[in-house]
């Protein structure tokens, strides 16, 4: 960000300004945090489901629900990244409380770290019981197969976990002795160790120009750097930043619920309730950085909430610099024009 640009244009009067905000999020708290906090509601281990269907399909079952953030998509990552199974050919179910195991749900950044790392490791058993059938149908011992690539491999052969599927549903004359009796269908629960959570960082910074004429704001720059930890979907984590931030600007600027003296809401429509559209949300550049956290299963941090976080400070401190030649401040959220004007005007009696 071009701050001495900023202050020269301050120089020859535009009322201009520059905005900071910094911040930690913790996200994906565990039951010791919960319990802790003295909060009935306490979450446990977070279960998955991972099971084989006849023509090797895999789903996933999880109890908790996307409401947009892509689960369907990174969960489906998971489970290739342990099995090498095709993201293609993997089918998620979220949220169905009697088809899925129990979830206290998606909230507090914790669906990829909890989620994912119980499809992890539900992935990860499924894998040992679908190694020994493989080895199996090579006749190799069971140290000299591994799991790569979606296929059991000892050596120069392999056998597809398809055709591992198979035979477990459908040729089962061909199962080793021994076989786990518990098919290619597993339930597993994770929780990170220590569950006190993973904390993602943030930095915010908005150059936003002010009208003191009509106390409309402009926002002409955002820029954020992100640390997420290990960001399983790039594009994914940069939409939920995105999605977030525009949030952000519509408390910093927009949003408000007000009431009359007798009670009654003056925002009962989109009408009155302003929210930010494509013209109000600037072109936002983020530049990530990945610092895995040490507890979780790939390094992830909950990310979810923090796009909505940095904005109402880094817009504020930015109106108040550039209002700052007036001696005025804007102390209340949202700043809108009738504010910032009424801080213009306290300013100069």
């Amino acid at each position: 960000m071009d701050v001495t640009g900023i202050r020269a244009r301050q120089a020859t009067g535009e009322a201009v300004g520059f905005g900071l905000s910094v911040f930690c999020e913790q996200g994906a708290h565990g039951t010791s945090v919960y319990h802790g906090w003295g909060i009935p509601f306490v979450p446990g281990f977070e279960q998955a489901q991972a099971r084989f269907t006849p023509d090797g399909v895999l789903g996933l079952r999880v109890g908790l629900h996307s409401h947009g953030q892509g689960l369907e998509t990174t969960l489906a990552q998971v489970a290739h990244e342990i099995l090498g199974v095709d993201p293609a050919r993997v089918r998620v179910v979220h949220g169905d409380t009697a088809l899925t195991p129990y979830s206290t749900g998606t909230w507090g950044s914790r669906a990829m770290v909890m989620a994912g790392g119980a499809v992890a490791e539900a992935c990860r058993l499924l894998g040992e019981r679908a190694l020994a059938i493989g080895a199996a149908l090579l006749q190799a011992e069971p140290g000299a197969a591994v799991l790569r690539g979606g296929a059991v491999q000892a050596g120069e052969a392999q056998v597809t976990l398809d055709q591992v599927a198979r035979t477990w549903f459908r040729q089962p004359q061909n199962l080793p002795a021994g076989v786990d009796r518990g098919g290619l269908e597993v339930t597993a629960g994770y929780r990170p160790d220590p569950d006190t959570g993973t904390h993602s960082y943030a930095a915010h910074a908005v150059v936003a120009k002010v009208d003191t004429d009509t106390g409309m704001v402009t926002l002409e720059d955002y820029v954020i750097v992100e640390d997420g930890g290990t960001l399983v979907n790039p594009m994914i984590v940069d939409g939920q930043v995105l999605g977030g931030t525009a949030q952000g600007i519509g408390t910093a600027l927009y949003e408000e619920m007000p009431f009359d003296a007798e009670g009654q809401p003056l925002a009962g429509t989109l009408a009155d309730y302003l929210l930010p559209g494509a013209t109000e949300v600037p072109d936002i550049r983020i530049d990530h950085m990945e610092t895995p956290s040490p507890w979780t299963r790939f390094g992830q941090k909950g990310i979810g909430e923090s796009g909505a976080i940095g904005p109402p400070a880094a817009i504020l401190n930015a109106i108040n610099d550039a209002l700052a030649p007036l001696g005025a401040e804007v102390t209340e959220l949202p700043a809108t024009p009738a504010r910032v004007l009424a801080a213009i005007e306290r300013a100069r009696q």
